[in-house]
């Protein structure tokens, strides 16, 4: 089973590098078929095979010789791990369900805001619907603990964009809500803390060496996603590491 959990893994991370591509760019996801981005080469099945094709093709279009990003590979094997890990934690069918949507999201999330600094409302407010609807039929979360959880999460990010007087933006505000949705407001409000940990670890170099200052604009959703997946798996082991640090 947890193979075929990797492979339902490859086959949607291929689907999320598409969502990240077109995305941002108000492409149809769906439409036209997959193709070389330089010579419009369309992609044959054998092409579209996961991982696989691009050992096969060597990194290198078929048609033109393009270089292809090893960033989509990566991807695919990330998901399919990701999915594994769900698979591991998450026993209830509708759960588990939950998480690989979650997780889904929360990949496309933060490599377009790597790549373009942004967070497209079709995937936070849509996916703070699906979060929402979800609850609906979970046994490990109700809807009024999902409601509880966009409104603690998104509050919170709400409120430190007042007070740092748009040191935050609208669409980190929208993403935590969507957490909030899957998550619950504990673990949600949880990862807003965390991930501004592991943001500020990741640029202490930076900030050390004078090449970025407190106020140079960084993503910080990448930083807020990885938060949130961390403490959706293994939100017992962190918070019992946190009390034996402080308690």
């Amino acid at each position: 089973m947890i193979f075929l959990i990797f492979i339902l893994g490859l086959i949607i991370g291929s689907f999320l590098n598409v969502i990240i591509y077109r995305l941002p760019d108000g492409k149809s996801v769906v439409y036209p078929a997959s193709h070389c981005p330089d010579c419009g080469h369309k992609l044959s099945p054998l092409e579209l095979i996961p991982v696989l094709s691009y050992l096969f093709l060597r990194g290198k279009c078929r048609s033109c010789g393009t270089d292809i990003s090893i960033r989509y590979p990566l991807i695919e094997l990330l998901t399919g791990i990701i999915f594994i890990i769900n698979y591991i934690y998450l026993s209830d069918l509708i759960s588990l369900s939950a998480g690989l949507i979650f997780s889904s999201l929360l990949i496309v999330l933060t490599m377009i805001d790597f790549d373009h600094q942004i967070l497209p409302d079709k995937l936070t407010l849509g996916g703070l619907i699906v979060g929402l609807l979800l609850s609906f039929f979970r046994s490990d979360i109700t809807v009024i603990y999902s409601l509880a959880g966009i409104m603690a999460a998104g509050g919170l990010l709400f409120l430190i964009a007042y007070l740092s007087k748009g040191g935050m933006g609208g669409g980190d505000i929208k993403m935590m809500a969507m957490v909030g949705s899957f998550t619950g407001p504990i673990i949600a409000v949880s990862a807003v803390f965390l991930g501004a940990v592991i943001a500020l670890i990741a640029h202490l170099p930076g900030l050390l060496s004078g090449k970025t200052g407190m106020k140079t604009k960084l993503p910080f959703g990448p930083f807020l996603a990885l938060a949130s997946f961390l403490v959706w798996i293994w939100s017992d082991n962190i918070f019992n590491i946190y009390l034996n640090l402080f308690f």
